[in-house]
């Protein structure tokens, strides 16, 4: 509740009794000497705070305060009834939190007595983990309600029916909208499951239209774990497939990648920025030597997209894969960019939807919520980027001033604006993560697609980070971090550390 500056001395004087009445939830005058109480009687502060909203118990309390000596000015009042009561949403913030979260953030193997208690007054919720997924969107929300309350109908795009025919042209206005965002044509855009589907299908597709003569193929060592995982199991099948290494920053050299092309290399798969440790690598230059040497291109742009200008026309890119629910769309929904000139092989049949490479009923609500999120990111990328970068390094500088110094994973400039990675000296990994956790404070300790796995990050290995000793933390940035959740990280994040390198 606001009052003015204006009020009079008589007004002022219940100033605090008004402002106690209004957050307890009861029309009743509240004594001064109720506010006295509760200043000297933090039991009483309590039951006053537990019983807000119950009239009968309230006013049991609000009749008979304990006594108390002291009387203070209403200065001192109004100063406590506002801090009792932040602190009392902060309390109460935490006791949700850890309702829903306790059994996670407290679990029963060994290293969680590694693990940090604090308990904040000022406790709050710092989700810094968009790089394994984000909050949807309040715009995309409304597109997702509205789809499942029959505003844009129920019917399957693959009928002729009006409802199939008018679910057809929601899909493909949605298509339209993300091919803008890649200055491509809307029948380069392939809807999927996932961003790491559409790898696969790129990967696999390009593979199996020359799985007689089978191949060679490119990749590097710090790729996300769907673009490995599918080039190990072609080099099962019998292809030859080169690794490369990237530098102390996760960066292709392209003369290293021109070095491996060989007569029957058939594709090239390098991201665009590193899921992990942010880098961007040098794609345009990457795709120049592919063009001239006329090798497919593909890039995982998972990361990427929405957050750094990439066009495949303009960086040379045959195949690009691209998911929702990294910028503001919900989970289970993806893309794959298609050079019109490009053939691939389906690895799911079917009904031969998305132009007969991925058959399968389109999932029309998300592909709805996904073009609205692709329009969003791409109209707001340029400031929203410059927004996230400023508070990206204000974090890293707080960071690099602690003691012993902290290592930064990946290039310091060429990197994605919402993303750190950071090596702590004498930190478990698990332990930090769980310490933040317990404060409300979300990070990754890895890719999400890799955190069950119990192994050293494959990227930090390429990178030759040290890992014995380490605490490796990826803070991912997004729409929602503010200034003031950088700072309560910063705040604690020192005593966490130094209890765990005591």
């Amino acid at each position: 509740m606001e009052y003015k500056s204006t009020e009079t001395a008589e007004t002022n004087q219940i100033k605090s009794c008004s402002i106690l009445a209004d957050f307890v939830g009861i029309n009743d005058v509240i004594k001064e000497s109720a506010v006295d109480a509760a200043m000297e009687d933090a039991d009483y502060l309590r039951d006053l705070f537990i019983t807000k909203g119950n009239m009968l118990y309230l006013k049991e309390l609000l009749k008979s305060p304990p006594v108390t000596c002291i009387t203070h000015t209403e200065q001192e009042r109004i100063q406590f009834v506002k801090q009792a009561i932040k602190i009392f949403r902060h309390m109460d913030t935490r006791k949700n939190y850890m309702k829903k979260y306790k059994t996670f953030l407290y679990p029963s193997d060994s290293k969680c007595s590694m693990a940090v208690d604090l308990y904040p007054e000022d406790f709050r919720e710092v989700y810094l983990d968009c790089n394994a997924t984000t909050p949807l969107r309040p715009e995309v929300r409304k597109v997702l309600c509205d789809y499942s309350s029959g505003q844009y109908g129920f019917g399957n795009p693959g009928t002729r029916t009006g409802e199939g025919m008018y679910a057809e042209k929601l899909v493909e206005t949605a298509r339209e909208n993300i091919a803008r965002t890649l200055d491509a044509k809307p029948s380069e855009i392939i809807f999927t499951a996932s961003g790491s589907e559409a790898n696969n299908l790129a990967i696999k597709g390009i593979a199996f239209r020359h799985f007689q003569d089978k191949g060679h193929l490119i990749t590097t060592m710090a790729e996300h774990k769907s673009v490995l995982s599918a080039m190990e199991f072609l080099e099962h099948l019998g292809f030859d497939v080169t690794y490369l290494p990237v530098d102390c920053y996760g960066m292709v050299n392209p003369s290293d990648f021109e070095k491996e092309i060989r007569p029957n290399t058939i594709l090239a798969a390098i991201m665009a920025a590193n899921n992990e440790i942010g880098t961007i690598n040098p794609i345009s230059e990457i795709g120049k030597i592919c063009m001239d040497n006329n090798v497919p291109f593909m890039t995982d742009a998972v990361q990427a997209y929405g957050k750094i200008p990439i066009s495949p026309v303009r960086e040379g890119i045959s195949l690009m894969s691209i998911s929702g629910h990294k910028i503001g769309a919900p989970k289970g929904i993806g893309a794959l960019y298609v050079k019109e000139n490009i053939r691939l092989t389906p690895i799911i049949h079917g009904g031969g939807q998305e132009q007969g490479l991925r058959s399968g009923t389109e999932n029309v609500g998300h592909i709805l919520a996904f073009g609205t999120a692709a329009i969003l990111a791409a109209e707001e990328r340029e400031k929203e980027a410059s927004r996230l970068c400023g508070l990206r390094d204000y974090l890293l500088q707080g960071i690099m001033d602690m003691r012993p110094q902290p290592i930064l994973n990946g290039h310091p400039t060429k990197r994605l604006p919402n993303n750190l990675n950071i090596s702590f000296p004498q930190a478990d990994s698990s332990a930090l993560q769980r310490s933040l956790g317990r404060i409300g404070i979300s990070v990754s300790t890895g890719s999400a697609c890799s955190a069950k796995i119990s192994a050293d990050s494959h990227v930090l290995k390429a990178i030759h980070s040290p890992l014995n000793g380490y605490a490796a933390i990826r803070f991912g940035l997004g729409r929602d971090t503010v200034k003031d959740d950088i700072d309560y990280l910063l705040k604690y994040l020192k005593d966490i550390l130094n209890k765990m390198q005591s």
